[in-house]
């Protein structure tokens, strides 16, 4: 995916102007890594990025100034600005650049934009807005939902019932996201965001019922546009012979775009709530979030009366 320059021109939070090279404006950025060329001022081009958007700030202005007349700075300069892989220039801090730059960037079409921000905060709030542009992306078949504030993804083969699990989260104060097809971001390399379509959004597809509009049934409180995902439950059918898991000391995890998240496995069979399941998975990984693992501070527990019986407060007195 790709942006051209001049969209960076819409974001008031930027504070974008431009300065020179207004013909380049619909030159691609690529990628949401940003570069300040500081080595490469001073005609080291060993590591330069020329696809990243240049930021040149405070720094790299005063360095200009001080070298202004050394024809090697002036020619680095020039090979930064003139280099048609750089999808433009930006000089923060409300400073003016040298007129040898406005000069270059007009005549290889290089756009040069100022800011009134200072670097630091201007490199933030770039990359910020960039950033979900380039993430890294995939959609997988699922539920999305947000339960006890949690964001948790459902998934599970067709017909196990994801769909009514999903409807009577809802029912309970759950607020839904996405059904069937989840697309997912990652951002920042650790923050998995989920949404739901955005041509037929908070529908769901109920078997019997058919397709049922979440906001208008529940109400605006009760869906959401996205939701971080920070726990996966996968629906099974409930074999006989199947070992499950009835303690929780392992935490098990799936990975999703590189990350991992916890993970549970929930036998589906008639009788049992499934959604109270779901509910409860999310407090207890709520709780374990916040450092409290219930499962082993029983096993300590339990490992602590073994070893030291006389000290277990309810032990019997033998006396």
């Amino acid at each position: 995916m790709t942006t051209p320059v001049r969209k960076l021109l819409d974001q008031p939070m930027l504070g974008f102007r431009v300065i020179a090279g207004a013909p380049g404006l619909d030159r691609r950025i690529t990628t949401a890594e940003l570069n300040r060329p500081a080595l490469e001022l001073t005609g080291y081009f060993a590591e330069f990025r020329p696809e990243r958007i240049q930021i040149i700030g405070h720094g790299e202005l005063t360095f200009l100034a001080a070298r202004a007349d050394r024809a090697d700075v002036r020619e680095a300069m020039r090979r930064i600005v003139s280099d048609e892989r750089v999808p433009c220039v930006v000089v923060t801090n409300g400073r003016e650049p040298p007129a040898s730059m406005l000069a270059c960037a007009e005549s290889s079409g290089t756009p040069v934009l100022g800011s009134v921000h200072g670097t630091t905060k201007l490199y933030k709030r770039l990359w910020e807005h960039l950033e979900p542009h380039f993430a890294p992306e995939t959609t997988v078949h699922g539920e999305l939902l947000e339960v006890q504030d949690l964001g948790v993804l459902i998934q599970g083969h067709t017909s196990i019932g994801k769909s009514e699990v999903a409807l009577d989260l809802v029912r309970r104060g759950a607020r839904f996201v996405a059904d069937d097809m989840v697309t997912i971001k990652c951002l920042n390399d650790s923050v998995l965001i989920g949404r739901g379509s955005r041509l037929i959004p908070f529908h769901v597809e109920a078997r019997g019922l058919g397709v049922v509009d979440v906001s208008r049934l529940f109400g605006a409180a009760a869906v959401r546009t996205e939701a971080e995902i920070s726990l996966v439950v996968t629906l099974v059918d409930w074999q006989e012979t199947e070992q499950y898991d009835r303690i929780g000391l392992n935490d098990d995890t799936i990975t999703l775009l590189d990350v991992r998240v916890p993970h549970l496995v929930v036998p589906v069979k008639p009788g049992r709530s499934v959604a109270t399941l779901i509910e409860i998975g999310a407090l207890n990984q709520k709780l374990k979030n916040m450092g409290i693992h219930t499962a082993r501070l029983m096993e300590k527990r339990l490992t602590e009366a073994l070893d030291n019986p006389q000290s277990d407060p309810e032990a019997g007195d033998d006396g």
